[in-house]
């Protein structure tokens, strides 16, 4: 008898058609895993989600915006195919088969950049703000364009983010006119078996050992990742979640940095039916947008210079292996023409130092940038 040969092809090489074909799609890689999942829908007509009531009924991968209050919408993508590592021949040729898209995705008008003075001044300005006691913290975000074209590179660029932070969720998605990638450390709300879990992650500095203990942290970043732990303490006790488990702070390496990090888990039956209305409740918080959380969100509408987007809105699969995987998306860029839109910020409170602040964005955006330029 004839023996049939059923050649298999890496993720990968599907991903490279979704580029080309200019599809809508996600992939991604989970933290601390090594499957790499592809989903792909196969039109252009986006699911806009206006409640999260249905989504892990639903299925697929979400994208959700900063502010609630934009433009920006929620939207998911379908996973009309679905695969994971690898295809098979056949499954590619229906890869192959989709229609391609005239979006070219990258069409944008790419953010100002914001230099060094502009933001030193408007870290003055916000330190002014909180010792008014306005504010016990805010946080700032900045954009840095790095130009080039590397709509062409971002397989490669997933690829290496992947090998580069084991521990992070990494992401590329498409659809209309946007098209990110990041690979970010926050967790916003996932479920593992019959629990759920949220985590309070702030404050950054460079790894070294030094950094791992704990008690060579400053005052500043100690409260800086307090505040954040009392904002999710608050939002689950005011969901009559009281039996969680918390664990922290501590120190959690992250690629090149070291962040501080509390971990919260809980049990399905405690959180009832309140899933939808406490991920809402949960996004922004505090490492993100401040305390008080809403005055916060108008104070940084009004102070900085570009619309967040997608920085530090949240993603992730929905629905897929019957679990909720959600991430807050830090450590990102828009690609646009011939050109990166790279979104990084930090927390200010009144122990920070205009100067330090800036910096500390500056080794954040080194995450992505410490990739981008391994790109020939």
């Amino acid at each position: 008898m004839e023996k049939i040969i059923t050649s298999t092809y890496s993720v990968l090489d599907a991903l490279s058609i979704c580029l080309e074909k200019r599809l809508v799609f996600a992939i991604y890689r989970l933290p601390g895993q090594e499957d790499i999942s592809l989903i792909i829908q196969n039109d252009q007509k986006l699911q806009e989600i206006n409640s999260l009531d249905d989504i892990s009924s639903k299925g697929g991968f979400l994208i959700a915006p900063f502010s609630k209050n934009t433009l920006d919408k929620s939207y998911l993508i379908r996973p009309d195919l679905f695969f994971r590592n690898t295809l098979t021949s056949d499954e590619i040729e229906i890869a192959k088969s989709l229609s391609i898209s005239f979006l070219n995705g990258t069409g944008h008008i790419p953010p100002d950049e914001t230099c060094n003075e502009d933001y030193l001044q408007q870290i003055r300005k916000t330190i002014k703000e909180i010792e008014k006691g306005e504010y016990d913290k805010v946080v700032l975000s900045r954009v840095k364009i790095i130009p080039g074209e590397f709509l062409s590179h971002l397989k490669r660029i997933f690829k290496l983010l992947c090998e580069s932070y084991p521990n992070a969720f990494v992401y590329l998605f498409r659809f209309k006119d946007h098209c990110w990638t990041g690979a970010t450390p926050e967790p916003l709300i996932g479920t593992k078996k019959d629990e759920l879990y949220t985590v309070s992650l702030a404050g950054t500095r460079s790894y070294n050992e030094s950094n791992m203990d704990i008690s060579n942290w400053n005052h500043k970043e100690l409260m800086e990742q307090e505040y954040v732990t009392q904002y999710i303490e608050n939002v689950l006790n005011g969901y009559n979640i009281s039996e969680y488990q918390k664990k922290g702070p501590y120190t959690k390496k992250a690629g090149r940095l070291i962040h501080l990090r509390t971990d919260f888990s809980f049990t399905f039956d405690e959180a009832g039916n309140n899933l939808a209305p406490l991920i809402s409740a949960l996004h922004p918080t505090a490492a993100i947008c401040g305390m008080p959380m809403e005055k916060s969100l108008g104070f940084i509408k009004g102070i900085e210079n570009h619309n967040r987007e997608y920085y530090a809105g949240y993603l992730g699969p929905v629905g897929v292996d019957d679990r909720l995987q959600l991430f807050v998306n830090l450590r990102c860029m828009k690609v646009l023409e011939n050109k990166l839109a790279l979104f990084v910020g930090g927390g200010i409170t009144d122990g920070s130092v205009p100067e330090d602040e800036w910096e500390e964005t500056e080794i954040k955006a080194d995450t992505l940038l410490s990739v981008v330029q391994q790109i020939k």
